[in-house]
């Protein structure tokens, strides 16, 4: 099938979605966990990539690889008014990375990779968990709404390591929790999202199971979504009924945030956009190719502050 044939596939689903148009009062950001997204990416699937990508403001990407040449590729088709902020590899020689569209958003400054510190007031202690691939975190603002987005990917974990997996996702929850109440911080509009590795989100454990019917790793497996919310993290229906592996068996990608009094952003739709049978089409490399997770989207309102502060105004 043509470039041009799949790109007509690729637009009407996108349009099935049925994505608000984006306006000044609203901040539409994407998630996507791009598998190997390298020098090595061909340009039939960055011409994909693009497609979706220049359709919101902001984009936090997972899985870029330390060599940045599949973002040199993007730079190229999205064009000059997008811009890219990134964080030293870590895990896997992995990037994280916010791609965000110049005409509509602003940086705000605060770019840098999140660190889990137990320690208060001059006491320097040892952080309590080192995560294996470091969030990255950057502020951005629209509609004079000043906003913070944190992006993960979460380790995954085979056997006995989901237990790294549930601690990172817990830690993660913290950090948000105790970042969002913080009178100093840069703001506490808080939008947390990438790829968690949440395998369900309607599984509730009962009282015997918990007791003794499933193994420990079951049970983890089982609680991963509530170790998520456990800061207070809201995490919509929208996004909740929304699985993002390319068979929608799992819900490992998740779109959250904090909601408090004086709050200036608030959730108002979101889903995934499905891919698979638009491009690469019979292809059994697609997840190769592309990438084996579909991009989640979400749409915010978008506020003035009452009582921004003032940097980089």
């Amino acid at each position: 099938m043509s470039l041009s044939v799949e790109l007509k596939n690729l637009r009407s689903r996108i349009k099935q979605e049925q994505i608000p148009k984006r306006k000044r009062s609203t901040i539409h950001l994407l998630t996507w966990n791009i598998r190997n997204l390298n020098k090595n990416k061909e340009d039939k699937a960055i011409k994909y990539l693009s497609e979706i990508i220049k359709r919101f403001d902001v984009i936090a990407i997972q899985e870029t690889k330390d060599d940045l040449g599949g973002i040199e590729k993007l730079q190229r088709a999205l064009g000059k008014n997008y811009r890219f902020l990134f964080s030293d590899p870590s895990g896997n020689s992995e990037r994280l990375v916010f791609c965000y569209d110049k005409r509509t958003i602003q940086f705000t400054g605060l770019a840098a990779e999140v660190v889990m510190s137990p320690g208060a007031g001059r006491a320097t202690k040892l952080p309590e968990l080192e995560f294996d691939r470091t969030p990255y975190m950057a502020s951005f603002r629209k509609n004079r709404c000043n906003f913070i987005i944190v992006t993960v990917h979460i380790f995954y974990g085979s056997g006995s390591a989901v237990k790294y997996r549930r601690d990172e996702i817990k830690n993660i929850a913290k950090f948000l929790k105790k970042r969002s109440t913080d009178i100093d911080a840069l703001d506490s509009d808080f939008i947390a999202c990438g790829d968690f590795n949440v395998e369900d989100t309607k599984r509730v454990l009962s009282t015997k199971e918990k007791v003794k019917k499933l193994s420990e790793k079951r049970k983890i497996l089982a609680e991963l979504f509530c170790q998520l919310r456990s800061g207070g993290l809201i995490i919509p229906d929208d996004i909740q009924n929304s699985p993002s592996n390319l068979t929608k068996t799992k819900h490992f990608d998740q779109i959250g945030y904090h909601h408090y009094k004086d709050s200036t952003i608030d959730f108002l739709k979101g889903g995934t956009i499905d891919f698979v049978g638009a491009v690469y089409r019979n292809d059994k490399k697609l997840k190769y190719k592309l990438t084996d997770h579909l991009p989640m989207w979400a749409v915010f309102s978008a506020k003035p502050d009452k009582k921004p502060k003032y940097i980089n105004p």
